[in-house]
């Protein structure tokens, strides 16, 4: 048995018979606070740079993916070989350039070509925008990377265009910090700003789309 199938005896000990009260009683709901959680736990560890830590808390995380696919399995909705599949399927479609003899130059070549096979695995969700499937309930932040990224693919005339100078971590985050600041003196809340000037960007741009 290798350690992956072990821990799949472990979830299923937990979530059957005999099992742990508290595992039987959750739900695909209850467990998305945990996700979320465990995700950051990820993030902090890592910014620790704390091996043992990120062991630990990658351990957490993988778990609540195994949790979910043992509830789904008790209710018969799919099984983990299903998630399973799902994945490496996906990363050998979405990979032509390793499992496949496209041949590619550069990585922006490989980034294109990502959202081509995306953009076609996610036709029959009938995607009107590049910026559909951008997840609603992203850290704002977070959301505002990809938005931007994904309409800047799109060559869009709605940014401006930005300063070519490299900047370090520590330069940006000390603009951003300068930038609550001056938030905070002006009495504006800096969150409630940018995620509402990322929906107007969001909303412009969705109507540029439509008049191309």
């Amino acid at each position: 048995m290798n350690k992956f199938q072990a821990l799949m005896e472990v979830a299923t000990r937990l979530n059957g018979p005999g099992g742990c009260p508290w595992d039987h009683t959750q739900t695909f709901l209850s467990l998305q606070p945990y996700v979320i959680e465990e995700a950051y736990e990820v993030i902090e560890a890592v910014d620790a740079n704390d091996d043992e830590k990120i062991v630990e808390e990658l351990g957490d995380l993988l778990y609540t993916v195994v949790f979910y696919a043992k509830i789904a399995e008790k209710e018969g909705r799919f099984t983990m070989d299903d998630v399973l599949d799902s994945v490496r399927e996906k990363l050998i479609r979405r990979h032509p350039h390793v499992f496949a003899d496209v041949k590619v130059e550069h990585v922006d070549e490989i980034i294109h070509r990502w959202e081509k096979i995306k953009k076609e695995e996610k036709g029959k969700e009938e995607r009107l925008s590049v910026l559909d499937g951008i997840p609603k309930n992203l850290p704002t932040l977070f959301k505002a990377q990809k938005v931007l990224r994904k309409i800047r693919r799109a060559q869009s005339d709605l940014l401006a265009e930005s300063s070519k100078e490299a900047l370090t971590e520590e330069e940006v985050g000390r603009e951003m910090l300068n930038l609550v600041l001056r938030a905070e003196d002006a009495g504006l809340d800096a969150e409630s700003a940018l995620r509402r000037t990322l929906l107007t960007l969001e909303q412009q741009f969705r109507k540029q789309e439509e008049l191309a």
